[in-house]
């Protein structure tokens, strides 16, 4: 009698030990969808400015590595673009046909872009591209390229402001952003429509 309450309780332990494996499972797998929706814009589903600046700390922190290695670098630009005037967009068509141009905007460049490139919108109509392996020549002959080709496919324009990462001497994530952003605002000054590259002495 005894040996065989045994196996039951056995049995059922088993069972209860497999449905444990189960729900653990599941559980990885809700946290794994749950940390890349908080990686992800809800509008545009692009990566989000969160995302975003982690690939940007990797790319620097990349960049950064002690030469003695001698251990080729990458190397990485960063661009920073916006669209010109959208708040006037939002103004005169409204919010839904703004959101819409936001997302036409995202498919578009989503496209223009390397699989090995990121892409984020970092809020509002400011959106961010991380190149990977170009240099800052070719970096603005991609984005001329891009432009000029938006030029059949959105409504829009935008201002743009480059940097070459890697004509840093030092690679602070926020260092670099700002001097990005520097350029971005440049561009906007000098009466949108039009892109600018950090200048390395500033």
């Amino acid at each position: 009698m005894e040996n065989k309450k045994k196996k039951i309780n056995e049995k059922d332990l088993m069972k209860e030990i497999q449905m444990l494996k189960v729900e653990i499972k599941l559980q990885k797998k809700k946290n794994k969808k749950l940390k890349r929706l908080s990686r992800i814009d809800f509008e545009t589903r692009l990566y989000n400015r969160r995302a975003f600046f982690q690939f940007l700390k990797n790319a620097c922190k990349e960049m950064g590595v002690d030469i003695n290695r001698r251990i080729l670098k990458p190397r990485y630009c960063l661009v920073l673009f916006d669209i010109d005037n959208f708040k006037a967009i939002n103004d005169n068509f409204g919010h839904p046909f703004g959101d819409k141009a936001l997302k036409e905007v995202a498919r578009f460049f989503k496209s223009s872009i390397r699989d090995i490139d990121i892409l984020a919108r970092l809020g509002g109509d400011e959106f961010g591209i991380l190149f990977k392996d170009v240099d800052l020549n070719q970096a603005r002959t991609i984005l001329e390229t891009i432009l000029e080709k938006s030029k059949n496919r959105l409504i829009v324009k935008f201002s743009v402001g480059i940097i070459d990462i890697s004509e840093n001497k030092k690679y602070f994530p926020k260092k670099v952003f700002k001097k990005a952003d520097d350029a971005l605002l440049k561009a906007k000054k000098q009466g949108k429509n039009q892109i600018v590259i950090h200048n390395r002495n500033d």
